[in-house]
């Protein structure tokens, strides 16, 4: 294949082409960067309560005004203090506004202003002092008729954080006026008057920083010792069925500070790791569970939980008080009102002046008769009747003929 031979001519002509093109691309790189310095702003003209929002390219208030249907009169003011021309915002046109100015309760002005109600105060050449506040904010334009009420601050002082500290505010709740005086409430800190409670002149606000400290220890769980009863055995006769073991645990605990000083300690939750394992002591029940002495004619069948030391005339040593009165005797029933099996031991009570489960040693007044350990585990029909005081289970009903009706010593042991 033969090369093409490009002539003068043609040469001419592509070096021609490839000028226009650059130049073509110079001016439209050049149209770019003019237009590049154009910036769209967005901005809001507010009048009167109305407001229009304009979309122009940078320029001054009053070029962006001039797309809206509000004018700048004689007397208005044009507020730019939200407005830039790089970045637009908001233009207000304050119109002159009567304005009613009360400090607390009385009328001290009434004037014309434009602007803002921060104007109005500064018009009227009233002073703010510190923590007096407007009815409404210092920068809010004014509008017809519009009463401005000055809240003038009274001292607080407040305790916190080790310090007291005086405070000015015009009142509001507690909460209110710690949260403007920049003092943040933990979630579980004490304050003195509630958080909801009015402020007044002369009060006193205390806060109480509440912290927590939180810590596990592993602790050894001790063992109990438990006494099991052997009716084959006399009471002298002790041995020892389980020996007893130690468990462990992890205790979590949870410390309370209150300004600092720890107020309280309490375990939040326990893991157990290891069972502790009861002692179990195993002693004999028979005969000698009375202050070493054998009864062989003892009624009740309940063995008590421990041993009842007597004195010489087989009465308690230790017991918290006595109650003499009548006794009867019953044999009927199989359950007790308090769920009890019914046997000897288990004695019938008026709940109202001999609790259940109250523990008792009864014996008759003239010795005659022994009942022994007993507990306040049912009532009878005798309550209506304050003649009696206790019912008592006797086995057989010849043996319940037999006790009849007699005086007997109640003694409530320890």
């Amino acid at each position: 294949m033969k090369a093409r031979v490009i002539t003068a001519d043609e040469g001419i002509k592509h070096f021609r082409l490839k000028v226009i093109i650059a130049v073509i691309v110079l001016i439209l790189l050049s149209c770019g960067t003019v237009a590049a310095t154009e910036t769209v702003v967005k901005t809001t003209v507010m009048c009167e309560g109305e407001a229009k929002t304009v979309i122009t390219l940078s320029g001054e208030p009053e070029t962006i005004i001039a797309h809206t249907p509000y004018k700048i009169e004689e007397g208005d003011r044009l507020i730019t203090d939200y407005f830039s021309a790089e970045n637009g915002g908001f233009l207000i046109i304050a119109k002159p506004h009567q304005v009613l100015l009360y400090d607390e309760d009385e009328l001290i002005k009434i004037l014309t202003v434009t602007g803002t109600a921060g104007d109005a105060v500064a018009q009227a050449g009233v002073e703010l002092k510190d923590g007096d506040e407007l009815s409404i904010g210092e920068h809010i334009v004014l509008s017809s008729d519009m009463k401005l009420k000055i809240e003038r601050a009274f001292t607080v002082k407040v305790t916190v954080d080790g310090e007291t500290k005086k405070i000015n505010t015009v009142g509001g709740t507690t909460e209110k006026v710690l949260k403007k005086a920049g003092i943040i409430l933990g979630e579980d800190d004490i304050v003195s008057p509630a958080k909801d409670e009015e402020i007044t002149k002369s009060r006193k606000i205390k806060v109480q920083r509440v912290t927590y400290k939180t810590y596990k220890k592993t602790e050894v769980i001790p063992f109990e010792t438990k006494i099991e009863y052997d009716e084959d055995k006399y009471y002298e006769e002790v041995s020892v069925k389980q020996k007893g073991k130690d468990g462990k645990a992890v205790n979590y605990y949870k410390e309370t500070y209150i300004d600092g000083k720890k107020t309280k300690t309490e375990i939040t939750e326990t893991k157990i790791k290891k069972e502790a394992r009861d002692k179990i002591i195993l002693r004999g029940s028979k005969g000698s569970l009375y202050g070493g002495k054998v009864y062989d004619k003892v009624i009740s069948e309940v063995v008590p939980p421990y041993r009842i030391d007597l004195d010489e005339n087989n009465r308690p040593i230790n017991y918290k008080k006595k109650i003499t009165g009548k006794a009867t005797a019953y044999c009927t029933g199989t359950i007790t009102s308090t769920g009890r099996r019914a046997q000897p031991g288990v004695v019938a009570v008026d709940p109202r002046e001999i609790p259940y489960g109250t523990k008792l040693y009864i014996v008759s007044s003239d010795n005659r008769y022994v009942y022994g350990y007993a507990i306040a585990g049912d009532t009878g029909g005798f309550i209506h009747n304050s003649s009696t005081v206790v019912d008592l289970y006797i086995r057989g009903y010849d043996a319940c003929k037999q006790f009849g009706r007699r005086n007997v010593d109640i003694y409530v042991l320890e």
